[in-house]
């Protein structure tokens, strides 16, 4: 359950327009702070980062949250979108309200999306937490090549998903209560963390009369990534300090994936929560904003 004052709609809320779409921020924090973004997961919103938002507010951090394209608040077009395009959104965000590099703490999905920023725009990024890093490339071998004569039947194929994939009665399944709370209880160990508030905070958006075009999209964006644009391939770019941390039972991304982050970068610190599965920012909020903050003081004293 959520703990006395703690509320997914958090911060001063604000409008920023990428290529024409609106997307909602969130703002915590002093003026003369050094900046910090929070990058949510898949199907999830900045809300759900209500309770270490204000702790890194407290911590001396301007902490900014961002419904990515098609999540949360933000604009829901049929827009064929992966993690680069979400990536630009976010650089989208520092260039136009930022404006100085910053901290990205990013968690699953946002964890992907900003280590594509970092990777991208590396003068924009000067650190880097990944709680944890969700991509199934990190457990497959290494893409092979495909043949040129493949790739338009291969368009052809995920452009047919968008018709023929039944998305309304996906996202209508997904947002009812007894399924989503299922569902959820997959990502969370500590199950008394699903509280209304988290719930509506994944079934709201699903609801809404663009979130079947935008699950197309992004699903066709994601099956179509080419190899440069997969974890695997982007972590050897990195040059930014970087804290990797996993929750123990995280059965969505599971240790194999950490162990193959740690096999690529074994320069970089592996950080694990005991007790602790897909959300650990949620499910142990103290241990989780404890660790993340300890590393940047140190990764940022004199």
């Amino acid at each position: 359950m959520a703990v006395a004052g703690e509320t997914t709609d958090w911060g001063q809320v604000s409008v920023l327009y990428w290529q024409g779409q609106p997307l909602q921020v969130r703002r915590l924090g002093h003026a003369g702070d050094p900046p910090l973004v929070l990058i949510h997961g898949f199907a999830a919103a900045a809300g759900h980062w209500r309770a270490n938002a204000p702790a890194f507010a407290a911590a001396g951090w301007r902490v900014y949250g961002l419904d990515l394209l098609g999540f949360g608040a933000s604009g829901q077009p049929f827009l064929v979108q992966d993690n680069r395009t979400w990536a630009q959104q976010v650089l989208h965000l520092i260039e136009q309200r930022i404006r100085e590099p910053v901290v990205i703490v990013g968690h699953s999905l946002g964890a992907l999306v900003g280590l594509t920023a970092a990777a991208a725009r590396p003068e924009l990024v000067k650190a880097l937490v990944l709680a944890p890093l969700q991509d199934p490339a990190l457990l497959k071998p290494r893409p092979r090549r495909r043949r040129p004569l493949c790739r338009p039947w291969r368009q052809l194929l995920l452009s047919l998903q968008r018709w023929l994939a039944p998305w309304r009665l996906i996202l209508w399944l997904f947002s009812r209560p007894w399924l989503l709370g299922r569902g959820l209880g997959v990502a969370y160990i500590q199950r008394h963390r699903l509280d209304q508030a988290i719930l509506h905070l994944f079934a709201r958006p699903c609801r809404r009369s663009g979130a079947a075009g935008s699950l197309a999209g992004m699903t066709m964006g994601m099956a179509a990534r080419p190899p440069q644009a997969t974890a695997p391939e982007l972590l050897r770019r990195i040059t930014c300090p970087v804290l990797a941390l996993w929750g123990r039972e995280d059965r969505l991304a599971p240790q194999a994936m950490a162990k193959a982050v740690a096999q690529l970068r074994p320069d970089w610190p592996l950080q694990v929560l005991e007790g602790c599965g897909h959300c650990p920012h949620d499910e142990d909020p103290k241990g989780f904003n404890g660790m993340v903050l300890a590393w940047l003081r140190e990764t940022f004293s004199p």
